[in-house]
């Protein structure tokens, strides 16, 4: 186990070390993934070769997390522009919205929304709740929801283009058909509400089990959260008739378990068998507190041995000769 403790303290010394250059690299590298991600859309083909995505991960890299996501605003816009100015109007008005009313407050936060998509895309949604629930809290509510209704909404945009109208004259009747057409989709749209109630119970539950004091509630708080994703998504398929893949889900939901076990590991390690509880007083209050000391290694001291050749002594008999 010690062996392991040490590759995990090789592995943070070194990521502390060049953290200047590894964060800015690992922000290009999502900044061109969400790129890649937006460009599967294809309706703008200029907007689709590799220097716009290097240019849009260089940008992605240097600006605040706010200016980033108008950029995703305007880049979705564009493409959409190519193929349904009254579809481009109504995806516009509607992330702006989410943009105005939550990501201008809590940028930071709203990076989950980002994760959530880039979790759906690659079949691992479920790590973004557990990671939210251990580290952010209740509050991450909010951009999980964004995050599940925009993602459930992209479907609905083929649909929207489909709308469209060659006359500039009928834009306005185009533009109240779409709003009816969304809003009918957001009420009757069971899958992404239930997805949602899913998504936030498991943020409760990680949430409050994570700040309990026995031993590996951390741990425990993740396994929990999976459980309940897998209970969830199961009796929801049995009450409302969901496209799930059960197997699928289940390989998913183990996933993103053990990716979380692995963030929770190299995030922080106690040693549950030193852990005390104390008690002590001031003039106000009374105290109990469970004391749990960290795992640090300490590191092997280098001893420097200096070797000294030694003259030998020169001993001079009688006759002159040396010995």
């Amino acid at each position: 186990m010690n062996q392991i403790y040490q590759v995990r303290e090789m592995i943070i010394s070194y990521y502390k070390r060049y953290e200047r250059i590894i964060f800015p690299i690992l922000r290009f590298i999502a900044s061109f993934i969400i790129f890649l991600f937006i460009s599967r859309m294809g309706y703008a083909t200029v907007l689709t070769k590799l220097p716009v995505g290097i240019l849009f991960g260089i940008i992605g890299t240097i600006i605040p997390a706010q200016w980033f996501f108008l950029l995703v605003i305007f880049l979705v816009s564009t493409h959409l522009a190519f193929v349904s100015i009254e579809a481009a109007v109504l995806v516009f008005l509607f992330l702006i919205i989410i943009y105005l009313l939550y990501i201008r407050m809590f940028p930071k936060q709203s990076l989950l929304m980002l994760a959530l998509l880039l979790g759906f895309a690659f079949k691992i949604p479920f790590v973004v709740p557990l990671f939210a629930g251990l580290y952010v809290g209740v509050s991450s509510i909010v951009p999980i929801a964004f995050g599940t209704l925009i993602w459930y909404f992209i479907p609905h945009i083929q649909m929207l283009i489909n709308m469209k109208s060659g006359e500039l004259l009928d834009i306005p009747n185009v533009l109240a058909k779409m709003y009816v057409s969304t809003i009918q989709w957001v009420t009757k749209d069971q899958t992404a509400i239930i997805t949602i109630i899913i998504f936030s119970l498991v943020i409760i539950a990680v949430y409050c089990i994570s700040r309990f004091s026995f031993d590996y509630s951390w741990y425990v708080a993740i396994v929990i959260g999976a459980g309940i994703n897998i209970i969830g998504f199961l009796v929801a398929l049995l009450i409302v008739d969901m496209d799930i893949n059960i197997l699928g889900g289940l390989l998913s939901n183990i996933i993103s378990m053990l990716l979380m076990f692995l963030v929770q590991f190299m995030h922080r390690v106690v040693d549950y068998s030193r852990a005390e509880k104390v008690q002590f007083e001031d003039e106000e209050n009374y105290y109990y507190v469970k004391v749990i000391p960290k795992i640090i290694l300490e590191k092997p001291k280098r001893e420097i041995k200096r070797i000294v050749e030694e003259t030998p002594n020169i001993i001079e008999d009688p006759n002159g000769n040396q010995h």
